[in-house]
């Protein structure tokens, strides 16, 4: 490998464009071959694979965790976050119809959601999967379920830097009607060739949330804010007392 060759990385988070960036990468980069690099892949949080495996890819993303950027370097990493108010509103919706195999597993444990790296909720009942219990809740109840399974989530979200130039962040609420230019960004920081830039822009317009609603399940409402209609004043409540900072280290009000 070429030592001077930086890691191309992405690190997102559950229900924040990970399917579409992955479609996007996997695109662009099974053009491009070499017999000393394999392609891209997607680890979802499986931080252990990732770390052994990364400096092999051309490119690679994980989602929920902060890595060690020390062992990475040099590297050229993105990041997309969303407000994590509607990610919990996203997040519940989404498992409460167990869209996922694993929101199926009864009696789950941590290693069950090592895809995910999820934190099992109090009060889940004996034989009862997330999807159940998130089903048998009320809504508000359920989004303090869903908060507390986003905890290892929202504490690596504190932890990232907000200074490193080789880490561009991206916005969920930034990226959506402006993908073409955003994706534009991302492929001038992994420094791609004009062909990889062309493919990858062409794919991500035509993959984009406004056009692929209505058409994939994996997309239920793309809009932002939907936390302000669905959060109660316990909810919201519980929420700043669970990760107070968060928002406002994220760029949100």
């Amino acid at each position: 490998m070429d030592s001077e060759s930086p890691n191309l990385i992405h690190c997102s988070y559950h229900k924040c464009m990970t399917v579409y960036y992955a479609k996007v990468m996997r695109t662009v980069f099974s053009e491009r071959i070499r017999p000393w690099k394999k392609g891209y892949r997607h680890y979802n949080s499986k931080l252990h694979e990732f770390m052994e495996d990364v400096q092999w890819r051309e490119a690679a993303s994980i989602n929920n965790h902060m890595l060690n950027l020390d062992e990475l370097r040099p590297y050229k990493i993105t990041r997309f976050v969303r407000d994590p108010r509607d990610m919990i509103v996203s997040g519940y919706h989404y498992h409460k119809r167990a869209a996922e195999p694993w929101c199926s597993i009864p009696n789950p444990s941590e290693s069950d959601w090592e895809l995910v790296n999820g934190t099992i909720p109090d009060g889940i009942l004996e034989g009862e999967s997330y999807s159940d219990m998130l089903k048998r809740l009320d809504i508000e109840e359920g989004m303090l379920a869903e908060m507390q399974f986003r905890s290892k989530h929202y504490h690596s979200m504190m932890e990232w830097p907000l200074d490193d130039p080789d880490i561009l962040l991206f916005r969920y609420e930034e990226i959506l009607g402006n993908e073409e230019s955003i994706f534009d960004a991302i492929f001038d920081h992994y420094n791609l060739s004009r062909f990889e830039k062309w493919i990858g822009r062409n794919t991500a317009i035509r993959n984009s949330a406004s056009r692929m609603k209505g058409k994939s399940e994996h997309i239920r409402n793309p809009s932002s804010g939907q936390w302000r209609q669905q959060f109660s004043a316990l909810t919201q409540n519980r929420f700043e007392e669970m990760y107070p900072g968060l928002v406002e280290r994220l760029g949100y009000d």
